[in-house]
């Protein structure tokens, strides 16, 4: 009967143990999938914070080369005006000076 007793006591030890160490590997699993999500979630946020940083960089870089580029073709086409007007000027002065010579050649 000792025996007995002793052999469930040790039985039932066992069991405990290897029922103890199957909820320890299922608890160690659970906190190690939790932690590799908690990684990547954490990746995720991150690489999405970064996307949106370097889209707000980004943009703000094209908005300022697309102002210069609109100040720039301003500034040409009142040059190109400008350039209109002084030959229109010099093609009067030309005439005028043509015709004097002409007016005192005659």
């Amino acid at each position: 009967m000792a025996e007995d007793a002793s052999s469930e006591a040790k039985l039932g030890r066992l069991e405990q143990y290897c029922a103890d160490f199957y909820d320890r590997g299922l608890i160690r699993r659970a906190m190690k999938g939790l932690k590799l999500y908690a990684n990547m979630a954490g990746n995720k946020n991150y690489e999405r914070r970064l996307k949106e940083k370097i889209n707000i960089e980004v943009n703000a870089k094209v908005e300022e080369k697309q102002n210069q580029l609109k100040f720039l073709e301003a500034m040409v086409r009142e040059l190109e005006e400008k350039y209109r007007i002084e030959l229109r000027k010099k093609a009067i002065l030309k005439s005028q000076c043509d015709q004097a010579y002409l007016r005192g050649v005659t």
